[in-house]
């Protein structure tokens, strides 16, 4: 199964948003909703749900009220997966700080997962004692909500396939129940997601039994998993996906200073590019600082300093795709004038990485990239 490489990433709001069930409206309800809440965001925002065993962690859900920026309560009637049928439920609905999470996680040594994120279609069926089903479009929709809402609570973009005329003529149940590969991939195409995810569900009274599989960057990963009931079995195929995703695509902060690398952007034309491409700057997680180098018409050089690694920088560019990679333009190395241009490389074929230059080496210049701006 191949990692859709044409994918766009979704911008996923509500990052630091919690919305936990809550049996009252007590103060010892309340204090215990907002621990779950702020577990919930730290979870969601690391991409890592090992991470509330830390006694760093638990020493801040018990006081949670430091993160707190509002909270408020809400009730409303949910279409239940397991009964089938409407249910009031009230919810404390709460907002936590951003930066002090961020700040928080980053003293902690803790990853940071930015809101740009990659989008995962997922094809799934489900056998219980009525035989196999699908799930999407019209075919299981307490299902489908249940999985969505799970989805939220890690932060996956999650698109569940329409099984219109067009998806019914490429993938049928056996397809998914067998897991085979090549009708699954086509039929994803028009989706436009990053990860493609097969999931089979076998439902007994006693029992939800799920297995799944997917790819990241061309390795296959397969898990199973379970739960006592529909919605615990969800809930952990969700926690091993954000897990797995997570792990790829969250930054890892060092307290060190950082790796220098030199960015060259192309097709900078206008003067909101230049400041459009300086807030996408000022976004990426695995950026800490950047600079201005020269500006020669609509090529511009930046000096980055890296919060992590050289890799976690090429993976955001992949993922937001506000920046393409092309050919060796020009290289000015550290040190030399402002006012020389090197010929630009002969065009070449380039893949989704972009090209890097060694320059320098033997000074410990940095590596050079080379991008064009596509904001």
């Amino acid at each position: 199964m191949m990692l859709a490489t044409a994918g766009q990433a979704a911008e996923v709001v509500d990052l630091y948003k919690a919305s936990v069930d809550v049996a009252n409206r007590s103060t010892d309800a309340r204090n215990t909703a907002l621990a779950k809440g702020l577990a919930t965001v730290l979870i969601r925002v690391s991409g890592n749900s090992a991470i509330t065993a830390e006694s760093s962690v638990q020493d801040a859900m018990a006081n949670p009220n430091r993160f707190v920026v509002q909270y408020g309560y809400q009730t409303r009637e949910e279409l239940s997966p397991e009964e089938g049928s409407m249910l009031k439920q009230t919810y404390l609905k709460v907002s936590f700080d951003e930066a002090a999470v961020n700040q928080f996680l980053r003293r902690q040594g803790f990853p940071i997962w930015s809101s740009s994120r990659p989008n995962v279609v997922l094809w799934g069926a489900v056998r219980d004692d009525s035989g196999r089903q699908v799930i999407g479009g019209k075919s299981q929709p307490a299902l489908q909500q249940l999985l969505q809402m799970q989805a939220k609570r890690r932060g996956l973009p999650l698109i569940l396939p329409a099984y219109d005329e067009e998806d019914l003529a490429q993938v049928r149940t056996g397809d998914i129940w067998g897991m085979f590969v090549e009708p699954i991939n086509t039929a994803s195409q028009r989706y436009s997601a990053n990860v493609v995810v097969v999931v089979k569900m076998l439902t007994t009274p006693d029992q939800v039994q799920i297995s799944a599989a997917m790819n990241l960057d061309e390795r296959q990963q397969w898990w199973e998993t379970s739960g006592d009931t529909l919605e615990a079995a969800v809930a952990a195929l969700m926690d091993q996906l954000g897990d797995r995703i997570g792990e790829r695509f969250a930054v890892q902060a060092s307290m060190e200073v950082g790796e220098q690398v030199i960015l060259e952007v192309a097709e900078v034309d206008q003067l909101t590019d230049y400041a459009n491409l300086g807030e996408y700057l000022d976004s990426v997680l695995a950026i800490r600082g950047w600079h201005l180098r020269m500006a020669q018409g609509s090529k511009h050089q930046y000096l980055l300093t890296l919060e992590s690694n050289l890799d976690a920088l090429q993976q955001s560019f992949r993922i937001d795709r506000k920046l393409l990679p092309q050919p060796p333009q020009w290289v000015v190395p550290l040190g030399q004038p402002q006012t020389e241009e090197r010929q630009p490389a002969p065009p070449e074929q380039m893949d989704d990485a972009a090209q890097v230059t060694e320059i320098g080496t033997d000074t410990q210049e940095p590596a050079v990239l080379y991008y064009r701006w596509n904001g």
